[in-house]
Formats: structure tokens, sequence, C-alpha cells
């Protein structure tokens, strides 16, 4: 499946198999290797709520790209437990680069040279 989409043209059904696929990853990487299934089930609704209602002008890579870096943050020295406020805040912290990038290319920066810049979607006519 496609995680170059906004997230809000998924489906709910599209977005919870992307969000269980992603956690899957992100519990391995953060080597959490006994979650069981109906928990992970319950965090990919949980995270697919939140990604459309807060997040839906995302990309789904951008969600993907945020977890990324929030798995090998060197701010997390101490062991961290993947919950809803560990995404969020790395939600949060992957769209503030993502704003601090298109407010540097908006002042005149290359867009190939600024980490983290992406173009804005183009609107269907």
């Amino acid at each position: 499946m496609k995680t170059n989409k906004m997230i809000k043209t998924k489906t709910r059904e599209q977005l919870e198999d992307l969000c269980l696929d992603l956690l899957s990853k992100t519990y391995i990487e953060l080597g959490q290797h006994n979650v069981d299934a109906e928990t992970k089930v319950i965090m990919a609704q949980s995270l697919a709520e939140d990604l459309s209602k807060t997040y839906k002008n995302f990309y789904f890579q951008d969600a993907v790209n945020a977890f990324r870096l929030g798995v090998r943050s060197p701010h997390n020295k101490d062991f961290i437990h993947l919950n809803v406020p560990t995404y969020m805040k790395w939600l949060r912290s992957h769209k503030d680069l993502i704003w601090d990038a298109r407010a540097k290319v908006d002042a005149g920066a290359d867009p190939k040279t600024v980490p983290h810049f992406r173009p804005e979607p183009k609107l269907l006519k």
C-alpha cells in the first residue's frame, strides 16, 4: 500500500492496516517483542484515529518518518515504552520539522538543500 498519499485520502481500513504495520515494526525496533496481537490492533486503531483527526494533512510517510526518528532519537536514553504519549510526541516533533523546513524554503532556501522539506500536495481541479 502506498504511503505517499495524504492521510485524509485513505479509508479507515487502509489507515489501520498501515498503522498496524508501522507499530509492529516499531515494537521490533524498540526490542518489545512480547506485545500481543490484540494490543497491537488496539494501538493501531488509536493511532489511525489520531492521524485521521490531528494529522490528516500528513502523508503517511510523514508518520513513518516521525516514528523512525523517534525510535532513533538521542534524547531517549531511558527505556522507551511505545504508548500514545510517546507517538504523539514523535508526530508533533516531526510536524515541527516539516513546518521549519517550509519556513526556510519560503524564506528563499533551495528546497533540495533543506532537510525534511516536502512540497505541498497538488490540489485537484
